[in-house]
């Protein structure tokens, strides 16, 4: 009996020792935002030999797209940006160039974990970059303005689908945009 209860208070420890990554499954929008912006985020996946290989992504999920969507709002942008999961197999690296610094804008990014949400994948497309139609260069990146233009179509597409786990179309269909 004595056996049990130690090793239930055990057990009970440490559950409580790994709280932050037992939810990772059903992962808090609000941290994993202030998390990204403030540098803090460090959830990675590891090599065979406990090395460090690449931030991984929340498993987010149809309850998680109006919370994210309400956040990508924002068209600030975080430099440096070394610590928020990009897919890992991309050699295109996301970044924007911002008085010699590399940055993402929150609301790009943001709605690129709403796009893999919708797909049911994990990354949306190799890089989280939004572009226009037959844009190629890195120049040509989207302004605030049109990152906020192309929240609202997520929004509107969100209005029309979100009761639906069949979507008909995906929110960047017919229009000007596209992911890289």
């Amino acid at each position: 009996m004595k056996n049990l209860i130690i090793f239930g208070a055990l057990t009970l420890f440490c559950m409580s020792c790994e709280k932050e990554d037992s939810n990772f499954g059903n992962p808090d929008v609000e941290q994993f935002v202030q998390q990204i912006k403030d540098g803090t985020y460090n959830k990675y996946e590891f090599g065979k030999n406990g090395e460090t290989l690449w931030t991984t992504m929340p498993s987010f999920g149809n309850e998680h797209i109006d919370l994210l969507l309400d956040f990508a709002n924002d068209t600030s942008q975080i430099c440096p940006c070394d610590h928020f999961p990009i897919n890992p197999i991309s050699s295109v690296p996301p970044y924007r160039k911002n008085d010699d610094q590399v940055c993402i804008m929150v609301g790009e990014y943001l709605l690129w974990c709403i796009e893999g949400v919708i797909e049911g994948k994990t990354y949306a497309s190799l890089t989280p970059i939004l572009r226009k139609n037959g844009s190629h260069f890195e120049a040509e990146r989207l302004s605030g303005k049109e990152i906020l233009q192309v929240r609202k179509i997520y929004l509107e597409w969100w209005e029309e689908y979100s009761n639906s786990s069949n979507f008909k179309r995906l929110p960047l269909d017919e229009t000007a945009y596209r992911w890289r």
